[in-house]
Parts: structure tokens; sequence; C-alpha cells
């Protein structure tokens, strides 16, 4: 296990002081000094490691959507089927994300204002979920399991995988406010209509 160092440590006590601010205030009416004196630091400690808040907050984000994915991707081991390890994968995505969708609707409200954040998040996650569903998908392609495609339309079924799990967090996360949609479309993933 790599050792954390002090600038890690000292990091992440900013991150984590961000996100209890970020909830309180949300990102327009947080100030650098507010984040600051959350962490018991100064905020030339702060501009050390970040160059504004917004720098901040997109770590706090991906730092969160990194544990979502990571715990999705990881619900799917202890299955065989591809199919099933797709459909776990999806929909521990959507609970996950929802179970954090109250806790960061700053998030939600920023993504709403900014798209820009959007195509900054997804630069930063889609190669490794691509990845991930690639290796999914080839596991089933070579079982015989899934036929719905060949080796030839693999990177197809991957960005089709892709941009329906992006179709919908956008449409569940950030366009509706009706949480109960996401259980239901969690349901229809993995038990089928």
């Amino acid at each position: 296990m790599p050792q954390v160092t002090k600038d890690d440590a000292v990091r992440d006590a900013i991150l984590q002081a961000a996100e209890r601010v970020f909830q309180k205030w949300g990102l327009n009416k947080t100030t650098m000094e507010d984040i600051a004196h959350e962490a018991g630091k100064g905020k030339s400690t702060l501009y050390y490691y970040f160059k504004s808040k917004e720098e901040i907050f997109d770590a706090v984000v991906m730092l969160f959507l990194a544990k979502v994915i990571t715990k999705a991707m990881s619900a799917t081991q202890e299955l065989e089927s591809a199919k099933e390890k797709i459909k776990k994968y999806i929909a521990t995505l959507l609970i996950e994300l929802k179970s954090y969708t109250s806790v960061y609707s700053i998030v939600r409200e920023e993504i709403r204002r900014n798209h820009s954040f959007i195509e900054r998040i997804r630069d930063q996650f889609d190669p490794r979920e691509e990845e991930f569903i690639r290796a999914i998908l080839r596991s089933g392609l070579r079982s015989g399991e899934l036929t719905f495609f060949d080796e030839g339309g693999l990177s197809a079924a991957v960005k089709a995988i892709i941009g329906i799990t992006h179709a919908l967090e956008i449409y569940l996360l950030v366009e509706n406010d009706d949480l109960a949609q996401i259980d239901i479309a969690a349901k229809m993933i993995t038990e089928g209509l």
C-alpha cells in the first residue's frame, strides 16, 4: 500500500473541508477563505494546492465519482455472466449516484449550469469505464453468451453502453428531481420489464 505523504494528507483535509462547505453554501457562495477556515489552514496553503475554489470543487466531485465508479465495478466481481455484470454495473452506478444526490445537490446544480463540467468529468472517467465494459463484453463474446455483435462491433457496443449510462445519469440525476425514477430504472435494468 502506498505511503501517504504530508502533501497528500493536507490535500485530503482541504477536500474534506471543501466538501462540507460546498454542501452548506454551494459553489457560488463559498469562498477560498470559507474552505481555509473549515480546513484549519491559511488561504496561502489552499492556493499552494489549488488555483481556485472551482478547481477544489472539481477535485471534490472527481473524488466522489471515482468512489461511485469503483463501487459499481466492484459490485460485478462475483458475477460470472457478462449480461449480469453489465446490468449490475449500471444499476449499482445509478443507485450509488442516487445515494449521493441529496448530499451532492450542489453538483447537480453546477452540472445544470455548466455543460463543460460534464465534458471534464467524461474526459476523466470514460477511458476507465470503456476499458471495464470492453473486458466484460469481450468475455461475453468469447463465451458465446453475447451474440448481438461480433469482434468488429465491440467498440460500437462499448460506446453504446457508455452512451446509455450517460443518458440515464443525465436524465435521472441532472434533469429530473424525482428520485423514485432512479429506483425504477435500476429495477428495470436488473429485473427487466
